[in-house]
């Protein structure tokens, strides 16, 4: 995944965030992501 498909990416997810938990989960499945195509 290049920088301008993740920003598409965040983009969009960032769109269904309401609240801090859901920020929250977020940042934990993009962190799992992150460390499992490492």
């Amino acid at each position: 995944m290049n920088k301008e498909d993740l920003e598409a990416f965040a983009l969009e997810a960032v769109k269904t965030l309401k609240t801090e938990q859901d920020l929250n989960d977020f940042r934990a499945m993009l962190t799992k992501i992150t460390v499992e195509a490492a």
